[in-house]
């Protein structure tokens, strides 16, 4: 997503509280700190009125900013006398902390997203009373993303409570370029490169033959949960089975988290290193910095998700006009696999504490429409749950044609909390393990450790032992039946993507 990362849009959550502090509420000091980091950030993008006059809406989308207000606020508002929206846009760690901290002083906002609330399962927000049903206020099951809306994820014991403004079928490692040192490299941008041995001969020409010291490459070291997405899927590409940011070989519902591809992965990464191709101060970046560098020239290519465009046009427009491109994500062979991300999840919610719930459900159903999907193309930021709009919509060349490569080489893959509804009280009840596989790749890509295989098996190890004690402790707690088994989808064919009605016959 254009604020974060995403990596989106890939994603981060909020520094040091894990999942389960988040769900029991967090301590006095994260509370301290997040009203410091909040009340004096974001971005107003709405005439200022008091909170209980207009119907406010927190969100990290920074790209969307003017179209929400132009093509989905104003709208509205016109056609509904007397209803004001207040949109306040923060960057995605500032906003999961203003969340926190508004739920425990019952001051919501009326609409917002979850970026910035770490790994917690929206199951597990709908079971903590944060959200309330849209499904009665407005006509979602009735509108044209109908087909995409899934149990588990966006309907929960038959209410639909969000839905996905934005496609499931992309991913967060799209190789970006920059035309103009690709050019002075003499490399043709047009020849795309479909290994990664492809990848990072043109990152090696391109540090050797400019004349302003660019390199080949830029990568934000600085950001684990960045760098594990980032493993996670160079090793789908290598073949490894999982959807999104799991690490599930879905035959068997084990971790692989130490297996060949995503050994090969990291390899990958140390010998564009090793390569003196990518940028030396990427130690010290996250990714908004990362693509600060990029945008001024310091480096060529740049992996992140369908955001960076509409990014870049936000904030750094003069690198949008020297030339940008794109390419599909290679893979280490000719041989091409298939990058599995999970459907689209529920982006914006609306509160339980929600006086204008009915308000606000209109409002969010009017982004399912085909007409508000164009401008979210345009806006060129997640690619649009109507991902077909993108061929008419007036988006930057390189924008679609990432699109396009998103329908080549994404299949949606299984979600095991869809399957079975007791896996997110799983994943709730799971301690976060670490180092996990960001920690590692950046201690390996750092200088810190060189043994790849002994901390990727050693964290697989710790990771499957912890899920199997979360397994006992919610049967014994709680009483949910669930076990392995509900990471084990034998009927999953990585060729296809996995739809709804497969998990009826697993």
């Amino acid at each position: 997503m254009g604020s974060h990362r995403r990596i989106p849009g890939i994603p981060s959550g909020m520094a040091g509280v894990s999942r389960r502090q988040f769900l029991g509420g967090a301590s006095a000091a994260v509370l301290a700190a997040a009203l410091t980091a909040c009340t004096g950030g974001g971005q107003m993008s709405r005439r200022s009125q008091a909170a209980g006059d207009a119907l406010q809406w927190w969100d990290q989308f920074r790209p969307l900013t003017k179209m929400l207000e132009s093509d989905l606020f104003t709208p509205y508002e016109q056609g509904h006398k007397g209803v004001t929206i207040e949109r306040r846009q923060m960057d995605a760690p500032n906003l999961g902390q203003a969340l926190q901290v508004a739920r425990r002083s019952n001051q919501m906002p009326d609409v917002h997203s979850l970026a910035g609330l770490g790994s917690v399962s929206p199951a597990a927000l709908v079971s903590e009373g944060w959200f309330q049903p849209v499904g009665k206020l407005a006509d979602f099951a009735g509108s044209p993303i109908a087909g995409q809306l899934y149990d588990g994820i966006h309907r929960f014991n038959g209410e639909i409570y969000s839905f996905a403004p934005f496609s499931g079928r992309n991913h967060e490692a799209v190789p970006w370029f920059n035309t103009a040192l690709l050019k002075e490299a003499k490399v043709d941008p047009k020849d795309e490169p479909a290994t990664w041995d492809d990848l990072r001969a043109i990152a090696r020409r391109v540090t050797k033959g400019n004349a302003s010291g660019a390199y080949g490459m830029v990568i934000p070291l600085k950001d684990p949960a960045y760098l594990a997405t980032l493993v996670h899927r160079l090793a789908m590409t290598a073949g490894s089975p999982g959807t999104g940011i799991s690490a599930v070989d879905w035959a068997t519902g084990e971790y692989v988290h130490d297996s060949q591809p995503y050994i090969d992965a990291i390899e990958f990464l140390v010998s564009l290193q090793k390569d003196k191709v990518v940028h030396p101060a990427s130690a010290s970046m996250g990714p908004r910095d990362a693509r600060a560098r990029w945008a001024a020239g310091q480096a060529a290519i740049y992996p992140w998700g369908a955001w960076f465009v509409g990014g870049l046009r936000v904030d750094e427009p003069e690198a949008v006009e020297r030339g940008v491109g794109v390419w599909h994500i290679p893979c280490p062979e000719t041989t091409r696999n298939f990058v599995y991300s999970p459907p689209s999840p529920g982006t914006f919610w609306v509160s339980s504490q929600s006086k204008k719930a009915k308000a606000a459900a209109e409002v969010l159903l009017q982004m399912t429409t085909k007409e508000f999907q164009l401008k979210l193309a345009a806006a060129m930021d997640q690619p649009p749950a109507l991902a077909e709009v993108v061929k008419e919509a007036e988006v930057h060349p390189a924008y679609r044609q990432c699109v396009a490569n998103f329908q080549e080489d994404v299949r949606i893959g299984p979600v095991p909390e869809v399957g079975t509804p007791g896996v997110w009280q799983v994943l709730a009840e799971m301690r976060d393990i670490h180092p996990d596989l960001g920690d590692i790749v950046q201690s390996v890509l750092t200088g810190s450790s060189s043994d790849v295989g002994g901390q990727l098996r050693r964290y697989k190890d710790q990771l499957s032992a912890e899920r199997e004690r979360a397994i006992k402790a919610v049967k014994e707690k709680k009483g949910v039946q669930v076990g392995l088994d509900a990471w084990v989808f034998a009927n999953w064919d990585r060729k296809k993507d996995y739809e709804q009605q497969d998990y009826a016959g697993r």
